[in-house]
């Protein structure tokens, strides 16, 4: 089971995207061909049939190729649609009311009257009364009275399924959002009162080093090492705080023209003690000006984040490369390193809250910096994406739209 989970992951990203969503309806639909096959079931039309499959392979193809990131997820229901007009074809061809792959419209129903909105059980209603009833009353076959009660009780029966797994899935998504919200109400608690007392500990540490004239060199490495601590532990809330505030729905940007070669450089300086005290060896190879809107200190915390992330998880000598690109109408930042990689079923939860890949639990750390990231990348119309092999490194790339 486990390298067919990991074949799956690394096939759909671990994310319930169209294609993933058309997956069961693609081997329902491949299977009840498989019978037709074997069983030498009567085809009352070739035609017919072979468009019922160019059908289900278009929506497929649509499911797999389209750009659903940038497309409302409202349309995705097209392509369960699509299927209701290929099962319609199906039973067209193989029989009309006698056909047996009326049972093929459970799963585009489920998937059509599972996603948000109360109008989806009436889309699924109608796609299963479509493809039950007109394969009937075309086949030119007599229809009883039996036949014509049943042809009216089945596509309620859908009606009324559809409208139950509509509920239960909204009832599902609200006691996941009421949970998210009481946790990010709670990261935010904390971490504003984590901040002030910091912010008064790293006052006095500086007040210290600047008017301790007494202090012994000792004493002066215990001042800097309580400093160093501390300023990781304001790093650490501060990313709390933005977690917290971007599932809050209150994270807020101050935007303005920003070149990221700026961006790039000021974090690279930033990181250079922290990656020559791990021999590590930081590179840049940067474009043009590429020039977005977005907020300097927001894409400059997230700069921060890859880089720190990249010099941790890099052995001694390895090298980590921080470029920028055009790509179309995007901006791209990666950070390419040379360290431990990552699974690759582990991949795509890298960007969820408190997440660790197993290749990486021996480094300290939460499991924050790339949620923010990721929060960070969302705030201004963008994503992250992220590409590994473990023992060969990682790359994490910033895809911005363009000013």
């Amino acid at each position: 089971m486990r390298p067919l989970r990991a074949l799956f992951l690394r096939l759909t990203a671990g994310r319930l995207t169209p294609w993933v969503k058309q997956i069961p309806t693609v081997v329902t639909f491949g299977v009840a061909l498989i019978v037709l096959l074997a069983t030498r079931m009567p085809v009352t039309s070739g035609g017919l049939l072979w468009a019922s499959v160019i059908v289900e392979a278009i929506a497929t193809a649509a499911s797999f190729a389209l750009p659903w990131r940038r497309i409302d997820q409202f349309w995705s229901v097209l392509i369960p649609c699509a299927s209701f007009v290929a099962i319609a074809l199906l039973r067209l061809a193989t029989g009309g009311s006698d056909s047996p792959f009326g049972v093929l419209l459970i799963i585009p129903t489920i998937w059509v009257a599972s996603e948000p909105g109360a109008w989806n059980p009436l889309i699924a209603g109608i796609g299963t009364c479509f493809a039950l009833l007109l394969p009937e009353y075309l086949s030119g076959a007599p229809v009883s009275l039996g036949e014509v009660a049943r042809d009216l009780l089945t596509p309620f029966v859908y009606i009324v399924a559809a409208i139950i797994i509509n509920e239960i899935a909204r009832r599902l998504r609200e006691a996941g959002e009421e949970r998210d919200r009481v946790k990010d109400e709670f990261l935010g608690l904390v971490s504003h009162e984590l901040r002030n007392p910091l912010t008064s500990v790293l006052g006095y540490l500086e007040l210290l080093r600047m008017t301790g004239a007494n202090l012994t060199d000792e004493q002066r490495g215990f001042v800097d090492v309580a400093e160093r601590n501390a300023r990781r532990l304001r790093h650490l809330v501060g990313d709390l705080l933005t977690t917290a505030q971007a599932g809050a729905g209150a994270f807020t940007l101050q935007k303005t023209r920003v070149d990221l070669n700026e961006v790039v450089r000021q974090a690279v300086e930033s990181a250079e003690p922290a990656a020559e005290d791990a021999d590590v060896v930081l590179a840049t190879a940067l474009a043009a000006p590429v020039v977005i809107n977005g907020d300097p200190d927001r894409l400059g915390q997230a700069c921060d984040n890859l880089i720190s992330n990249a010099v941790k998880f890099t052995p001694a000598g390895g090298t980590v490369t921080v470029s920028t690109e055009l790509h179309g109408a995007d901006a791209l930042l990666s950070v390419r390193d040379t360290g431990v990689g990552i699974p690759a079923d582990e991949v795509a939860h890298l960007s969820e809250r408190f997440f660790r890949a197993s290749t990486a639990r021996a480094i300290p750390g939460v499991g924050l910096g790339l949620t923010v990231v990721r929060a960070i990348a969302t705030a201004h119309g963008g994503r992250l994406e992220i590409e590994s092999a473990v023992g060969e490194g990682t790359t994490f790339t910033l895809v911005l739209p363009m000013a």
